[in-house]
């Protein structure tokens, strides 16, 4: 099997088990990545097990690689010699790297309102469907017109990450701002129509979003991004007591320990508990 062959093969199967864009390309750079480490001739039907183990291990060692690159990494490989090479390797001989996982970057008040302010119409929209709605910027860029039930107000996010569905609550506001860019724009059935044919790019939104966070110098050592808005979406709502669960199902995650990232970071539970002095020490 030559490297394109293999390269080929996995290509196929993760387009056919309709994998989001993002984990397809991911998966297809680190195998190339893992390829590149290998004879231009060499035949993939020999490759072993250790190929992999000692090429993560190294590129661990010498690379600035971060913990959740080489994370990505393994899981790539992994699935590789799984699907491919039919030839499976456990998560012990190949592990992911430990690390803490910091707390999410999020928006204050007064910089939303400050993003607001100055964005273009469609940029305005977009920005509000992520703080507003919690869309990821490929499901912003995915949003057709028929998903925006305003009797009801609620927006219908489809086939997003993992293939999954969910709602999620329309705020007037949000509304209010996707009508404003339709007055001007006129889109038919993609809210935001690509030059060509289909939806704009994936990752256009943020690309936008980045431009005007330069402009407006807004944070710039915190790397913020547009998936800050959907982190200000989460916090925002569990400290206004949404309960987990209901997190969970907003966001669109599919374990819980995705959500508990937010349960961490809200204070709001913190700042109604009582302290001993209240209730035992009097003046």
């Amino acid at each position: 099997m030559t490297k394109d062959e293999a390269y080929n093969s996995f290509h196929q199967w993760l387009t056919f088990r309709n994998y989001a864009k993002g984990t397809v390309t991911d998966y297809l750079y680190n195998f190339r990545i893992f390829s590149e480490s290998l004879p231009t001739d060499f035949d993939y039907s020999e490759l072993t097990d250790q190929h992999a183990i000692d090429f993560v291990f190294k590129l661990r060692s010498e690379s600035q690689w971060s913990p959740s690159s080489i994370n990505l990494l393994c899981s790539s490989l992994r699935c590789f010699y799984d699907v491919i090479m039919n030839r499976p390797i456990s998560i012990r001989r190949l592990p992911n790297v430990k690390y803490t996982l910091d707390d999410p970057q999020i928006f204050t008040d007064s910089e939303i309102a400050l993003l607001l302010k100055n964005a273009d119409i469609r940029l305005r929209a977009m920005i509000y469907l992520g703080y507003d709605c919690g869309l990821r910027t490929s499901e912003v860029a995915r949003l057709r017109i028929k998903d925006i039930d305003s009797r009801k107000m609620l927006l219908h996010i489809v086939h997003s990450k993992r293939g999954k569905s969910r709602y999620v609550k329309l705020s007037q506001q949000c509304l209010q701002a996707l009508r404003d860019y339709w007055e001007v724009y006129r889109p038919s059935d993609w809210m935001f129509p690509g030059k060509v044919e289909g939806h704009i790019g994936e990752f256009y939104p943020a690309a936008l979003f980045h431009k005007l966070l330069i402009k407006l110098n807004i944070r710039p050592e915190d790397r913020l991004t547009f998936h800050c808005l959907r982190h200000t979406y989460g916090t925002t709502l569990r400290n206004d007591d949404c309960d987990i669960f209901t997190l969970k199902k907003l966001l669109g995650h599919s374990c819980l320990s995705s959500t508990n990232r937010y349960v961490r970071i809200s204070t709001s539970d913190i700042q109604k508990s009582a302290s001993p002095s209240d209730h035992h020490i009097r003046s």
